[in-house]
């Protein structure tokens, strides 16, 4: 399954660039759904290479994190839980000026950065 967890690794990238594309076009609700996103792939990615088998169906990026036993550096554990709450609230309908309210330019720049720290980190565990 080396070549799987690979190919999860990849897409998680991608997604991440995508959130990248879509910062620069100001569509930051988006922008979270793709860090989310990203981050769930690579989590996936390291369970495939770790157990040799496809994770459970979830969203739940700290449930996964804690399946792998992974120690996250602790400056990288508030942002993931918020990108992680983040990921439901872009998923799902909800009332959008709320949400356009939430994630503002500099709120959503500033998590963005984290998703891209978690994710090169990710990486470096597998």
């Amino acid at each position: 399954m080396a070549h799987e967890s690979e190919e999860w690794f990849r897409q998680a990238q991608y997604d991440l660039e995508t959130a990248e594309h879509l910062m620069q076009a100001g569509r930051y609700p988006h922008v979270m759904f793709f860090c989310h996103l990203s981050l769930e792939k690579a989590l996936k990615a390291l369970y495939i290479g770790k157990f040799d088998d496809i994770p459970e169906k979830t969203h739940n990026l700290v449930f996964l994190a804690e399946m792998l036993e992974l120690d996250i550096p602790d400056h990288l554990v508030d942002p993931l839980i918020i990108i992680n709450r983040a990921g439901v609230t872009s998923r799902y309908p909800h009332n959008l000026e709320k949400v356009l309210e939430q994630y503002t330019k500099g709120q959503t720049q500033k998590l963005l950065g984290s998703a891209k720290e978690i994710l090169a980190w990710l990486i470096q565990q597998s």
